[in-house]
């Protein structure tokens, strides 16, 4: 996905309507404002491959000032610059050297440990771990589960997915401790896999490459947006932390 542009604008155009990442940086917003509580528009918050910066926008529209953030993709920085964000070229395999010496009360890293391997992973949380102030917390939302796998993952490169095990023994190993966790969507699982398991019938049948796919990273409409939006905001309402759905979301916090 770096070098396709394509998939940077569908992100784009729908990064702030689509009910998945209203839900998702819903819940980053929640956390944010129980960490920091009255001092929510000075702390320093970090982006780490922040994408087309839908979540930096959100953030600052919800009186955060003290934000940046990096990305790999060329394509991503010039999205997130056209929303006027402090953006960066950075790499998740160096985060050291984005800005060193700067430190943060809250680092996000959305849906993209997936391009590293397991060493890279621990490094990329040390180093996280490093550049957080004192009681920092660090926010992670990731892929879940390989049965959901299908045409997103092949368009933007990811090749697995993982469980809350697979963080935990990240985490150890970086000197990290998972302090809240939820897979999520639970209540739209059994429709979500349903597709993807379609998607992946259609894959086999046409023997497509990655070139090929799109991600299904698209707009449903304003009924179905609002439908799905409305069945994850009662399951995080009544089920705060579920046991299954194709994302896993975490906060962390130093040993």
């Amino acid at each position: 996905m770096i070098n396709n542009r394509e998939e940077y604008d569908r992100m784009y155009q729908v990064e702030r309507s689509l009910w998945w990442y209203q839900i998702l940086h819903g819940m980053v917003l929640k956390h944010l404002q129980k960490h920091a509580g009255a001092s929510q528009k000075t702390i320093r918050l970090l982006d780490a491959a922040c994408g087309t910066g839908g979540l930096l926008s959100f953030l600052r529209e919800n009186g955060f000032q003290s934000l940046s953030g990096f990305d790999y993709s060329k394509h991503a920085i010039e999205f997130s610059l056209d929303r006027k964000l402090d953006v960066e070229f950075g790499d998740l395999r160096a985060v050291d050297a984005f800005r060193p010496g700067q430190t943060f009360d809250a680092i996000c890293c959305n849906d993209a440990l997936y391009f590293l391997t397991d060493e890279e992973i621990i490094r990329a949380l040390t180093h996280f771990k490093d550049r957080l102030t004192p009681n920092g917390i660090l926010l992670i939302n990731i892929h879940a589960f390989n049965t959901f796998a299908g045409m997103h993952d092949l368009a933007v490169g990811s090749t697995r997915r993982f469980v809350l095990a697979d963080f935990e023994r990240y985490a150890a190993a970086a000197g990290l401790t998972i302090s809240y966790h939820t897979y999520w969507p639970f209540l739209l699982s059994l429709p979500i896999w349903l597709v993807r398991q379609w998607q992946r019938y259609q894959l086999r049948r046409q023997s497509s490459m990655s070139s090929d796919v799109e991600s299904d990273v698209k707009y449903p409409g304003d009924f179905i947006n609002a439908i799905l939006k409305g069945a994850t905001q009662l399951e995080r309402t009544i089920l705060p932390r579920a046991p299954f759905g194709s994302s896993l979301f975490m906060q962390l916090r130093s040993k």
